[in-house]
This record gives structure tokens, sequence and C-alpha cells, in this order.
């Protein structure tokens, strides 16, 4: 079965939100296509170059999780194959976890990374072909949501004061099923 419009839209809204959730990118907010994720990345990496330029430690970071976050948005929208969803998801995790977060954010990083890595691993075996597999992966970024909110809300600050405000898409659409 392939990815329809709408299953590809609340799929890329789900990483767009499971990403935000660990990078303080937003809340709610979802990608709308990966021609626009690529451009917002673009520019948010610039924003995050200029913001972190004078902090080196900064600016790695904030290189390192834009590109990881804008990856998986694109291959999560340019997907045709629900199956592939949960790899995309692991690889996500792991990219997430091997970037050195500032000291500051030490903590809540790891919290949040931690998170993603629950979430990869909880939706392997799910069938995304059906409406259940898929409600399910909805549940599990609902409560990857919930678990990582405290230090959703620390990254964010970090984000938004040396990142150029936020990391990934910042373009939006609502997701559909």
């Amino acid at each position: 079965m392939r990815l329809t419009t709408p299953l590809k839209t609340a799929l890329a809204g789900a990483a767009a939100l499971a990403l935000l959730t660990a990078c303080g990118g937003g809340s709610d907010d979802t990608a709308a296509s990966s021609s626009s994720s690529s451009s917002s990345a673009a520019t948010s990496s610039s924003a995050a170059e200029t913001s972190a330029s004078d902090n080196p430690e900064a600016a790695a970071f904030c290189t390192d999780a834009q590109d990881a976050f804008s990856d998986l948005e694109n291959a999560v929208t340019a997907t045709a194959d629900p199956s592939a969803i949960p790899g995309l998801f692991a690889d996500a995790a792991s990219r997430l976890t091997a970037i050195e977060p500032p000291a500051e954010i030490a903590d809540a990083w790891g919290t949040a990374t931690s998170a993603v890595e629950q979430l990869a691993a909880s939706i392997q075996g799910l069938d995304l072909n059906t409406p259940e597999g898929q409600q399910a992966f909805l549940d599990q970024v609902n409560q990857l949501q919930t678990s990582a909110g405290p230090a959703q809300g620390e990254i964010q600050s970090y984000v938004a004061a040396n990142c150029g405000g936020t990391l990934g898409s910042t373009e939006s659409a609502s997701p559909t099923s």
C-alpha cells in the first residue's frame, strides 16, 4: 500500500511533532511539504549560524539538530512505504542521541532524546498500512509529547536564544487522516 497524501501529511506531522518535542521547535505545528521544509531548513540554518556565531558549541548543536530534524522530516514526507517509517524514527533517534548538547541543556536533551528513542522502539512492528497502526503511532507521539514536555520547554528556550528561534520547518498544515 502506498502512502496517501493525507496519511503522508499526518505522518510528516507526527514526525515533526516528535522531533519538535525533542528539539524545542513548537507544539502543534506540522510539516507542509518537503520543498517548504528544505527552504525553511536553509532559513533556520542561516539564522542558527547568525545567532550562534559567537558560540561554537551552540553553533554546532544548532546545526546538528537542524540537520537531523530536516532529514527526518524530508524522509517521512518523501516516503511512499509506510513500513519505512519506524526505521526512519530509529535512525533519527540514533542521530539525535549522538548530538552533543551544550552543558546548560544536557539534562533536558537527554530526557528528550530518551523519549524519541522510546518512541522509535515502541513503533517497531506497527502496521502503518492499517488505521489501527496509524492510530497507535499517533498515540505514541502523544505520549512522547507528554513525557518530554518539561524538557521541551528548556530546550525551546535555548533554541530561541541560540539557534535563531526554531529548528525544522516553520510552515504548517493541519494533518488529516
